[in-house]
């Protein structure tokens, strides 16, 4: 069992190998192109059912990534983001998941963002994403629990007045329906992807990181750390925001017009 094993575990290596050595240089890789690689090279006569399964292992093993149905991406060896959770953060996320054991919710530090951009922002900003009708109760749950400096969804005036004047504020969002997000230290935090088009979209909270800031952000993310695109325009989609957004990165060379076409 285990020679076969080794045997399964050697040929993955050589397609991988194969993969990467043949669309190195490659901007897209079509479904086609994977198709007629595997059946050259690895399986004559390749059946359907085998190249789905071949392209499944190639994205679980972070090879490549999905672009769009039928088209991919190779995956170069990229850094995983795993940001710091704060004290505070973990503190909120275990308040509320003791208050309210059903709610979806999700939590990030703008100060994340300094890891990305050239000029270090001195003010902080800890998002609580909550469903809407769950804002309400965690603003007061906050409130009940000493948390200073919190805020519901604020408006301009309130953002000019006094979160753009503390050294540190929670605010309280709606979550998007669908959003991207997974857990580091029992923490559900939102995925690298979920950030760059949150930023993106923000025109009030998150004003230090716009114009060349923001340009630098993603051109930062996309040259150090493993991105799904496919991930990314699906959540700017939710956001209303793909058209926007897919613009930006074709027109600041982050990402080549043909990935979209």
């Amino acid at each position: 069992m285990s020679n076969i094993g080794g045997i399964l575990k050697n040929l993955s290596q050589q397609i991988e190998d194969k993969i990467r050595s043949t669309f190195m240089d490659s901007d897209i890789i079509r479904r086609e192109d994977i198709f007629l690689l595997l059946e050259d090279n690895f399986y004559p006569n390749l059946k359907k059912s085998t190249l789905n399964w071949r392209i499944y292992v190639l994205k679980k093993s972070n090879i490549i990534v999905s672009v769009k149905q039928g088209v991919y991406k190779l995956l170069k060896e990229k850094k995983i983001y795993a940001p710091v959770i704060s004290s505070k953060q973990k503190r909120i996320n275990r308040l509320i998941n003791n208050s309210y054991k059903t709610i979806s919710c999700c939590s990030w530090n703008s100060n994340w963002l300094n890891d990305f951009s050239r000029h270090q922002a001195f003010t902080n900003i800890l998002f609580i994403e909550a469903e809407k009708e769950f804002m309400q109760s965690v603003f007061h749950l906050l409130l009940d629990s000493s948390f200073k400096n919190v805020y519901l969804h604020p408006d301009q005036s309130v953002v000019d007045n006094y979160i753009s004047e503390n050294k540190e504020s929670i605010v309280i969002i709606p979550l998007i329906s669908k959003s991207p997000i997974y857990q580091i230290a029992r923490a559900p935090i939102p995925e690298l992807e979920k950030i760059l088009v949150d930023v993106f979209c923000d025109k009030k909270l998150l004003n230090a990181y716009k114009g060349e800031e923001l340009l630098r952000i993603f051109q930062t993310v996309f040259d150090e750390y493993r991105i799904d695109i496919s991930r990314l325009i699906n959540y700017s989609r939710r956001r209303k925001q793909e058209i926007q957004i897919k613009k930006f990165l074709i027109q600041n060379h982050i990402l080549k017009k043909e990935l979209f076409v």
